[in-house]
């Protein structure tokens, strides 16, 4: 398998019930973080006076970003244009899969995944697709926004693309900005949010 093994770091979960929120057990699933910084066991104490002492611990729960494209270059644009990000209050934390079987996999071993950043072209012309509609069908998840970003515009039109009942959005990876991306993200994001509050 191409995408790691990992945890969360402790700073992006608090306690049993966050664990429990995104369906967690002992073992974590294959997972990177979009912060630059490292994680330590050095044992660092935070400031008396620091203000988020009091914070919600729902606040700490990352939005969980599952990666799904056969070009490696295209995770890493995506973790440089993102990492470090918060969206709606909340960092965001990524999982990867290079094909489609490695995407069931990786959502059959990570429930909570928000979002899917999909790629149409894979192993098959039609992977991305085939993996939008197991997402649909098979796990019967109708709450897991699913962007389709494809370098191939021939393919599907975005307007054949919106009449696709299994995906969220169609965006062409050449048209792509840092800005545009976020605004995607970010509003897919809210929609998940409202779909399973």
């Amino acid at each position: 398998m191409k995408y790691l093994l990992g945890t969360l770091p402790e700073r992006a979960i608090s306690g049993p019930r966050a664990m429990r929120l995104l369906g967690l057990s002992g073992q974590m699933c294959q997972s990177t973080t979009g912060s630059a910084s490292e994680d330590s066991d050095e044992l660092v104490f935070a400031d008396e006076d620091e203000s988020d002492n009091h914070a919600a611990p729902d606040n700490q729960i990352p939005w969980r970003i599952l990666i799904v494209d056969d070009d490696a270059d295209v995770h890493q644009s995506t973790l440089f244009s993102l990492g470090g990000e918060t969206v709606l209050g909340r960092p965001l934390h990524f999982h990867h899969a290079y094909s489609r079987a490695e995407g069931i996999e990786v959502l059959s071993k990570c429930p909570g995944i928000a979002l899917v950043l999909l790629d149409v072209v894979m192993e098959t012309p039609e992977a991305g697709f085939e993996l939008a509609r197991h997402i649909r069908e098979e796990i019967a998840n109708s709450d897991i926004r699913i962007i389709i970003r494809t370098g191939q515009p021939a393919m599907l039109s975005e307007s054949d693309a919106t009449n696709v009942k299994d995906i969220n959005r169609f965006i062409l990876k050449s048209q792509l900005t840092h800005s545009m991306l976020l605004d995607v993200v970010t509003s897919e994001i809210q929609q998940f949010q409202d779909l399973t509050s």
